[in-house]
């Protein structure tokens, strides 16, 4: 698998570009319907309020903490994620550097000539920013999310602690230091992918 980022001029019927002071978009889900994509976004920004305010109506919103907000684009008619979408691409990440848009996106060698074709058919100016395999070191295993899942419910993370090391390690029947290395390879690629 591939991961591919690529960038091109930011439309003037994107909303992303309305919405600004944005640091980081993620996707958390996306289709396309009659030329249409409707999306889930996760976005951070310094100033939640100043974003919201220039939101438009056919956005349903959330606020996932003090700096996140969670926004459902119903309708946008982004002609760069549509042929993205239709070439077999898969969307995974959206940054806006000033007037330029970077869609990080995940496929294969003949979907990646795909996506190619079809840009160069829909006459849209882009640019491979990336393209490489797809890192599978940082990305967190099925087992360090279950473990840290399982810490942060009963309290190993809380201040202080609900259960110490020693114990948890008891009730998932492995031993402390296994667990503390699970628990450190786990947080450290979740604190690589937020920073980095």
């Amino acid at each position: 698998m591939l991961k591919v980022e690529i960038r091109t001029r930011v439309s003037d019927e994107c909303i992303l570009k309305k919405l600004k002071p944005l640091t980081e978009i993620s996707v958390e889900g996306l289709l396309s319907k009659e030329n249409l994509v409707k999306c889930l976004l996760k976005l951070k920004a310094d100033d939640i309020d100043e974003v919201l305010k220039n939101l438009p109506e056919f956005c349903e919103w959330s606020k996932v903490g003090r700096c996140s907000l969670r926004i459902l684009l119903k309708e946008h008619p982004c002609s760069i994620v549509l042929t993205l979408l239709k070439a077999g691409g898969m969307v995974t990440k959206i940054r806006i550097d000033n007037d330029k848009i970077v869609l990080s996106l995940i496929c294969n060698d003949d979907c990646f000539l795909e996506i190619l074709r079809a840009l160069d058919n829909s006459r849209i100016d882009y640019e491979v920013v990336y393209k490489g395999k797809l890192e599978s070191e940082r990305e967190i295993t099925f087992r360090e999310e279950e473990i840290l899942k399982i810490a942060l419910e009963k309290g190993f993370f809380d201040y202080p602690k609900r259960i110490k090391l020693e114990d948890l390690a008891n009730e998932l029947e492995i031993s402390p230091s296994t667990l503390s290395e699970i628990v450190r390879r786990g947080l450290k690629k979740i604190l690589q992918k937020y920073f980095y």
